[in-house]
């Protein structure tokens, strides 16, 4: 039986992460850093999207994962995945480098979740004209107006969802445009 692509980057980033919360002895070495990144430390950029700061925090980024792929990303091609991928996991740490100057460090899945839960959507919602994929779109919005500041022990940092949720929606919006291009041709 072969995995499918959505499950493969799903269970890829699950690992990840795992890896990294029980390998690497605290956050700190891969976590965004804004002194770290700025003395050239560029892979931190990805990096911090693996780094948490609990094993409470971990677990609630998965399940958020788990939702996303089984849910919005049913029948999804690497070159979809990849790239929303990257885009979420850049675009949010650009937008929290450029936009919050005063943000010295972030770690976590959250912002890249929130990347793939708009990207996964509006695709969805554009491609599929899809009700599911739409009413997806809406809760997220939802959950974007409502703005969680505290979940429990672990700070939470809203405005990377909102830079995440930018992220994909951007991605979503481009991969559309290259799909209507690619017709003309």
């Amino acid at each position: 039986m072969t995995t499918s692509p959505r499950w493969q980057a799903g269970i890829t980033l699950a690992m990840l992460a795992i890896v990294a919360y029980a390998v690497l002895d605290g956050v700190a070495a891969i976590e965004w850093q804004r002194s770290a990144i700025g003395d050239g430390q560029w892979a931190r950029l990805l990096t911090a999207h693996f780094a948490h700061l609990d094993l409470h925090h971990l677990l609630f980024n998965l399940l958020g994962l788990a939702l996303i792929v089984d849910l919005l990303m049913e029948h999804w091609l690497w070159r979809e995945l990849s790239t929303l991928i990257l885009v979420s996991a850049l675009g949010t740490s650009a937008l929290l480098w450029f936009c919050e100057p005063e943000l010295q460090w972030y770690a976590g899945l959250s912002g890249l979740l929130h990347g793939l839960w708009a990207g996964a959507a509006l695709h969805g919602a554009l491609t599929q004209r899809s009700a599911l994929h739409a009413c997806a779109l809406l809760a997220l919005a939802i959950k974007l107006a409502c703005l969680n500041h505290s979940s429990g022990a672990i700070p939470v940092l809203p405005i990377a969802h909102v830079y995440g949720a930018t992220s994909g929606l951007l991605w979503a919006l481009i991969f559309q445009a290259c799909a209507l291009l690619r017709q003309f041709d």
